[in-house]
C-alpha cells in the first residue's frame, strides 16, 4: 500500500464509504487522515458522560482538534451525587457541623458542584484552544431546563477571543433571563445574507433583549453591518434599545448608501439619551449594498442628517470618527457640530474623503493644541496653515518661568518677541481673535499679551484651567 502514489489514494477515498473507512484507517497515512477528518469535522459536546470525557482527552492533542471545523455546544446540567457519611463517626461530624452551622450542608453541596463546574469548563475550553481550524460555532441553550450562568460567561466571549481570526459562522440561541452583570464592551457583526426583513427581525428579538440585559454594565457599544447583508434596517434596534447609564463609546459602522439605516433619527434619539455620557462617536462607512430594489435617494444623506441633528452640544464629547458621506456634499454641517464641540475634542477622525486646503481650513477654524514650550515659532506656522482660525486654545506643559524663550532678553527683547517680529509675514493674514492658555496658575497671558498685541491689536488673550 505505501508504494501508491498518495494522489491515487485521495481519489479512491471519495469512492470509500464512512463505514469502510472507519475500518481501513489504519491501513495507510492517507486513509487515516480523511478518517481523522470526517470523524473530527463536526462535533457535539451537550452532556456530561464517560463518551464525552473521552471525547475532550482526545481534542486535548493538537493533531486531533485541529480537524474540527463545526463544533454545537449546549451545555449541561451539572448535579453532583450526594455525598452520604461513610461511618458513623464521620456521621456524628456532620451532624455536629450542622449545628454550628444548618447551612453546612448545603454549603458542601455548593462547593461540590463548583468544583464539578470549574472541572467541566477546564477540560472544554483546554479543547477550544487546539481547536485552530474551527470555522462554524453553535452555542444553544435549551429553555426547559435549569442551566449554569457559569458555563455562558465561559463558552461565548473567551470561546470568540480565540476563534476570531478564522470564525466564518456564528450562532447563538440565548436564554432571554442570562444576565452577564459585568460586560462592559459590546461589538456585534451583524451577518443576515439574503434573509427577508421579516426573517431578520423576528432573528433579532433575543439580541435587543440580550442587549437591554446589559444596561447597568455597558460602557461601549459597537454595530456592525457589511455589504453582505441585503436587507437589514438597524433603524428597529435603535428604537428597541434602551438607556444604559455608564455608556461611553458608540460606534456604528454601515454601507456608505445609508440603506441600513432607513430612519437616522432612531440613532439620533439613541445619541440624545446618551448626551450626557458620552465621550466618543465613530460613525464609519463601508461598501455599498447590493438591494433587490433601489433606496431611497435620501439615505445616502446619512451621515449629514444625524450630524445636524444633534442640535444641544454633548458636554463630554472628546473623539468623533466621521465617514464625510456623500463625498461631495457641503461641510456646513460638520463645521457646525465641530464649533458646538470645540472646548471638549482633543482627536477628530476624518474619513472616505480627501480634503483640499480651503476645506481644513474651513473645518478648523478653532483648534485646540497640546505643547511643551510656548514658542513664537508654532504660532507662525499655525497661522501659515490656518490663516481664517479665529480661535486658539494652546495647553503647555512648562512653567514660563523655565522657557528660555520669553524669560532671556537681549538688549530688552526677549527671544519669544525677536522670533515674532522675524516671523511677522506669517502673521498678516492671520484672523486669530481669541487665545487661551492653559494653565492658568503659570499666567501665561500676563507674559506674552504684550508682544502679540503688536502683530495682533484686536487679539483677546485669557488664561484657562483644564
Amino acid at each position: 500500500m505505501r508504494e501508491l502514489n498518495e494522489d491515487i489514494l485521495r481519489h479512491v477515498i471519495c469512492f470509500i464509504s464512512s463505514e469502510t473507512l472507519d475500518r481501513i484507517n489504519s491501513c495507510h497515512p492517507v486513509f487515516y487522515q480523511e478518517w481523522m477528518k470526517s470523524r473530527y469535522a463536526s462535533l457535539t459536546l451537550n452532556k456530561r458522560d464517560k463518551e464525552m470525557k473521552r471525547l475532550l482527552a482526545h481534542l486535548r492533542e493538537p493533531n486531533v482538534a485541529v480537524h474540527v471545523r463545526r463544533l454545537v455546544v449546549r451545555p449541561w446540567l451539572v448535579q453532583p451525587r450526594t455525598k452520604s457519611p461513610r461511618s458513623r463517626t464521620e456521621n456524628i461530624i456532620v451532624r455536629f457541623l450542622e449545628l454550628l452551622d444548618p447551612h453546612y450542608t448545603k454549603k458542601k453541596a455548593e462547593q461540590r458542584l463548583q468544583k464539578r463546574l470549574r472541572k467541566d469548563i477546564a477540560n472544554v475550553t483546554t479543547a477550544f484552544q487546539h481547536m485552530t481550524q474551527l470555522e462554524d460555532y453553535t452555542l444553544e441553550w435549551d429553555d426547559t431546563r435549569a442551566f449554569h450562568p457559569e458555563f455562558y460567561k465561559a463558552f461565548l466571549a473567551p470561546a470568540l477571543e480565540i476563534w476570531s481570526p478564522q470564525l466564518v459562522k456564528l450562532t447563538i440561541k440565548l436564554l432571554g433571563h442570562v444576565r452577564l452583570l459585568y460586560l462592559e464592551t459590546l461589538t456585534f457583526h451583524f451577518t443576515t445574507g439574503t434573509l427577508s426583513s421579516k426573517d431578520i427581525d423576528s432573528q433579532h428579538e433575543g439580541f435587543v433583549v440580550f442587549v437591554n440585559n446589559l444596561k447597568d454594565s455597558l460602557c461601549s457599544l459597537s454595530l456592525i453591518s457589511s455589504n453582505s447583508c441585503r436587507e437589514l434596517d438597524i433603524s428597529r434596534i435603535f428604537r428597541k434599545i434602551g438607556f444604559f447609564p455608564a455608556l461611553r463609546q458608540i460606534a456604528l459602522s454601515i454601507p456608505f448608501d445609508g440603506a441600513h439605516l432607513s430612519d437616522p433619527m432612531a440613532f439620533v434619539n439613541f445619541l440624545e439619551k446618551h448626551r450626557l455620557t458620552i465621550k466618543d462617536i465613530d460613525i464609519s462607512a463601508s461598501r455599498c449594498t447590493p438591494r433587490a430594489t433601489p433606496g431611497d435617494p435620501e439615505y445616502h444623506n446619512w451621515v449629514r442628517r444625524i450630524i445636524g441633528s444633534l442640535l444641544t452640544p454633548f458636554p463630554h464629547l472628546s473623539s468623533l470618527g466621521l465617514a464625510l458621506r456623500p463625498l461631495r456634499a457641503s461641510l456646513d454641517v460638520l463645521v457646525h457640530f465641530l464649533d458646538m464641540h470645540s472646548s471638549t475634542l482633543d482627536s477628530l477622525k476624518l474619513t472616505d474623503r480627501v480634503l483640499n486646503v480651503g476645506e481644513l481650513r474651513a473645518i478648523f477654524r478653532p483648534i485646540s493644541v497640546k505643547m511643551d514650550e510656548f514658542s513664537a515659532t508654532l504660532l507662525s506656522e499655525l497661522a501659515l496653515l490656518f490663516p481664517y482660525l479665529k480661535l486658539l486654545k494652546i495647553e503647555c506643559a512648562q512653567d514660563p518661568s523655565r522657557q528660555r524663550e520669553v524669560n532671556v532678553r537681549k538688549r530688552g527683547i526677549s527671544e519669544f518677541s525677536a522670533t515674532l517680529k522675524e516671523n511677522s509675514w506669517a502673521f498678516v493674514l492671520w484672523n486669530l481673535q481669541h487665545l487661551s492658555i492653559a494653565p492658568s496658575e503659570y499666567h501665561w497671558a500676563r507674559v506674552v499679551e504684550k508682544d502679540l498685541l503688536d502683530y495682533f491689536p484686536d487679539l483677546t488673550v485669557t488664561d484657562f484651567d483644564l
